[in-house]
């Protein structure tokens, strides 16, 4: 008669903590990303120069040197004006620059974003095309609006989609 011997006690290994697998980018995500971020730069750099138009046109040398050749009312509005579209391409930059940054953390209002802005480029190329109707607008229209659209569909799929989670 044999004897039922237990199988010797094995000490269970200590697991470390668990890791869930990590969410892998997708590719155009941050292609997207990127042009944002060097939009936000040419979007700083124009503030700079609006900025910088605005201190010059408020000196009396560079006034001087513009002669009778610029209307008046440019002249006393010019430094108001430049400055305020340096705020707003200052606040463009800033947006542009926290955009890129949510679609690179995959943040859902980044992509809810990324996706009106999209749509108003659409529909900013088809009502400047139409407002003009010259043939060569006509034309690079088809071009203008392909790039968008084409954005647009890639955002829209389920697999970018499931990027923006939270």
């Amino acid at each position: 008669m044999t004897t039922y011997e237990p199988p010797p006690y094995a000490q269970p290994q200590p697991q470390g903590p668990y890791y869930p697998p990590a969410r892998s980018r997708p590719l155009g995500v941050t292609i997207l990303a990127i042009l944002m971020i060097i939009e936000g730069v040419f979007l700083l750099i124009g503030s700079l120069g609006l900025f910088g138009l605005a201190t010059l046109m408020s000196s009396q040398d560079f006034l001087d040197q513009l002669g009778q050749d610029v209307p008046g009312w440019i002249l006393e509005m010019g430094p108001a004006l430049f400055g305020a579209l340096g705020v707003v391409l200052l606040i463009m930059a800033i947006v542009a620059f926290f955009l890129a940054w949510g679609l690179l953390k995959g943040k859902r209002w980044a992509w809810m974003i990324g996706v009106i802005f999209v749509i108003l480029s659409i529909v900013s190329s088809v009502v400047s095309s139409l407002a003009s109707l010259s043939l060569a607008n006509l034309a690079t229209m088809g071009l203008s609006i392909l790039i968008p659209v084409l954005i647009l569909v890639y955002l829209l799929l389920p697999s970018t989609k499931a990027w923006f989670t939270s």
